[in-house]
């Protein structure tokens, strides 16, 4: 398919063809007029060189689509419509390229930032040998907090104090052994003469019940005689009375007659006499001869409780004694432990930083031995030039992106050290940022939480911003 151009140098030289599609040939063809040495272009010219367009434009064309059909030509743009596209399309890609260096522009971030993290450095609590732990140690090699980094051994430690504290448990051991069995036999013979004491109160109450029994049988008794002497004092009286009786037999007669009524008294007396001893034995009391309080067995008894008391108090002393040697003997193991092993453990999750010391060497007191990069509270050591610093305050917010890309770590601004010299145990020191000598640092909790440590990695803080 053939296909017509129209060739209008006038309008600088636009070329339409039937595909749609418009080229600017204006320096072709100024060139080819500029071949004639000047001379205009003939209609022979104009139609060789459509001929030439026409293959270098046309056929290629219609060898990709030979379907597509044009029914007639597009209209030509005019050269100011197609100036003010590519205008538009420039302003448009200028736009999009060159937004972010200009929002970057407007934001208050830092010059210099790096991933910072402070280093713990662990001492030796007490003197002695250093020996590793059951892995050794490398530097770098990653620590959970409570690993057990090193032991020291002091093999030197000093035993008396608990060799004192052992020597007096065991003395106030022997002693309250022996006032326990003290008390053991005591309260076992008092056992033995409470029983028997309760076997005599038993025997003495059916003995005062039987006394009781005869005591009544004499008062009956000695009724029934004071009875008769008071019948024969009657008879004798009414027979001396008529002549029949001599005065001596009724005077023998009135003095059985006082003899039978004292017995009468007498066995009174007596059954009232064990009347109250059965109600002493009652209350616990004992009456006997030579004796009117309680008999030997129960005096026994009452120094035997009176030993008791004074032993059980004794035992009270010497077993809270035995509980504070026991506990000043634990207190005092727990300080020879202390004193001659000492457990060098990871205080936080982090690296190892720097190894100080070796197997079987021996160090001093105080003397550091391990540095541990902690990485479970990472910062942000940022340089800002003096405008920003300025601007500045504790506690604004800020995020933290990598040099290298991905997500904003949301932070907040923990420290201002302007151009002081910040004393700080970091991994990196802050004067190592060289670019501008005002300096903040930006705490974030969220860097390092998949189990990284990127201490030294550099990146850039934005200031009063927080993460999305």
């Amino acid at each position: 398919m053939k296909s017509t151009l129209e060739i209008q140098p006038e309008r600088s030289g636009a070329v339409h063809g039937t595909a749609g599609e418009a080229h600017d040939i204006s320096q072709p063809v100024h060139a080819a007029a500029a071949t004639q040495a000047g001379e205009a272009p003939s209609r022979q010219d104009a139609s060789a060189l459509q001929g030439l367009l026409a293959r270098q434009f046309v056929q290629p064309a219609e060898a990709e689509a030979p379907a597509v059909k044009s029914p007639r030509a597009a209209p030509p743009l005019s050269p100011t419509r197609s100036r003010l596209l590519k205008s538009v399309a420039g302003l448009v890609l200028l736009a999009s390229v060159g937004w972010m260096p200009l929002q970057r522009l407007f934001q208050v971030s830092s010059v210099e930032a790096v991933v910072n993290a402070q280093v713990v450095t662990l001492r030796a609590p007490v003197g002695g040998v250093v020996s590793e732990a059951l892995d050794p140690l490398r530097v770098g090699a990653t620590v959970l907090p409570g690993n057990v980094l090193m032991t020291v051994q002091n093999a030197r430690a000093d035993r008396a104090a608990i060799e004192r504290v052992k020597e007096n448990l065991r003395t106030a051991d022997e002693d309250l052994v022996a006032v326990v069995a003290r008390i053991d036999r005591l309260t076992t013979l008092r056992a033995a003469i409470a029983a028997r004491v309760e076997d005599y109160r038993a025997d003495r109450v059916l003995r005062v019940g039987a006394d009781l029994v005869l005591a009544d049988a004499q008062i009956t008794s000695a009724q029934a005689v004071m009875d008769r002497a008071e019948a024969e004092v009657a008879r004798q009286s009414s027979l001396a009375a008529t002549g029949f009786s001599a005065q001596a037999t009724r005077q023998t007669a009135e003095r059985d007659l006082a003899v039978a009524r004292a017995s009468v008294d007498q066995a009174k007396a007596r059954r009232a006499v064990l009347v109250v001893e059965a109600e002493a034995l009652k209350a616990g009391r004992f009456f006997g001869d030579g004796y009117d309080d309680v008999p030997q067995s129960m005096q026994r008894l009452d120094w035997i409780d009176e030993n008791l008391a004074l032993l059980n108090t004794d035992k009270g002393k010497l077993e809270a004694r035995v509980r504070r040697l026991t506990a000043e003997m634990q207190a005092e193991e727990a300080r020879f432990d202390l004193a001659s092993r000492a457990t060098i453990a990871a205080p936080a999750g982090g690296q190892i930083w720097e190894i100080l010391t070796s197997p079987g060497e021996q160090v001093v007191a105080g003397q550091p031995l391990v540095s541990v990069l902690d990485c479970s509270r990472l910062m942000v050591t940022t340089a800002v030039s003096e405008s920003v610093y300025n601007t500045l305050s504790l506690g604004m917010p800020a995020s933290f992106t990598f040099h290298e890309g991905g997500p904003a770590f949301a932070g907040r601004v923990v420290q201002l050290s302007g151009v002081a010299a910040a004393g700080s145990n970091f991994a990196i020191i802050p004067s190592a940022l060289t670019k501008e000598s005002y300096r903040a640092t930006v705490a974030t909790d969220s860097l390092g939480g998949n189990g990284t440590c990127p201490v030294g990695k550099t990146g850039r803080v934005v200031f009063g911003k927080t993460a999305s």
